[in-house]
């Protein structure tokens, strides 16, 4: 595997996966790199933990390798055969954009499920985006780093707590968070039904420490 910091526009890779399910092996598609660090929404009815039946991606690479319906959970490898990406979406109203979510992204969790696939999870109900200085400019930011709060479960820990949409998570358990994938990592470390002090800085600048009773993620019912 090849972190995705690696990637460059207009580097060519190439796409694998049972496109329309049809019969006689895998299909082969090969592209470049249109994008990087694209955020999407993408439907996903299996989903207990998306809100209306929807999840949401951060950090994902964009190609023009067609991605068509069949091809998700296949490999975007590049041209020494190394996977950087898990391809994940097309736009059935666009033509050359398919998605593919970042290795880099799912490597703690892909050795997690390799060592115990059935352990329990602690999640924080929450869809997060890296701060960017960008980002920071375009949403009228206080804080240049840390994890940007898209939009929260409903019914999730986050929500429960009083963590809102268009706040920015700076720390999580004393662990300083510098964006959203250190978020998914510095959550591996605690157990569902641990009480964490999460600190958040809202639109005004102001700092302030919310206690959140961590959940359990549920496992899927059915397998994809």
């Amino acid at each position: 595997m090849e972190g995705g910091a690696a990637l460059q526009l207009g580097q060519p890779v190439v796409a694998l996966g049972y496109a329309l399910a049809l019969e006689g092996g895998p299909t082969v598609t090969s592209g470049i790199v249109s994008a990087l660090n694209r955020t999407i929404t993408a439907q996903d009815p299996q989903c207990q933990v998306c809100k209306n039946g929807a999840r949401t991606y951060t950090g994902v690479i964009q190609t023009d390798a067609a991605i068509n319906h069949g091809n998700s959970g296949g490999p975007l490898v590049n041209m020494a055969g190394q996977v950087v990406g898990i391809n994940s979406a097309g736009d059935d109203n666009a033509q050359n954009i398919g998605f593919a979510i970042a290795i880099d992204s799912v490597k703690d969790i892909l050795a997690k499920a390799e060592t115990a696939p059935l352990a329990p999870s602690a999640y924080l109900g929450v869809t997060a985006q890296t701060v960017t200085p960008d980002l920071a400019l375009q949403f009228g930011l206080k804080s240049q780093t840390g994890a940007y709060v898209i939009d929260t479960l409903s019914d999730g820990p986050a929500a429960a707590a009083g963590i809102r949409q268009g706040q920015v998570i700076v720390s999580v358990g004393g662990h300083a968070i510098s964006g959203a994938d250190q978020l998914g990592t510095v959550l591996d470390g605690f157990k569902p039904g641990q009480q964490v002090p999460v600190v958040v800085v809202d639109g005004s600048g102001t700092h302030r420490t919310i206690q959140v009773t961590l959940g359990t993620r549920p496992l899927p019912t059915t397998l994809p």
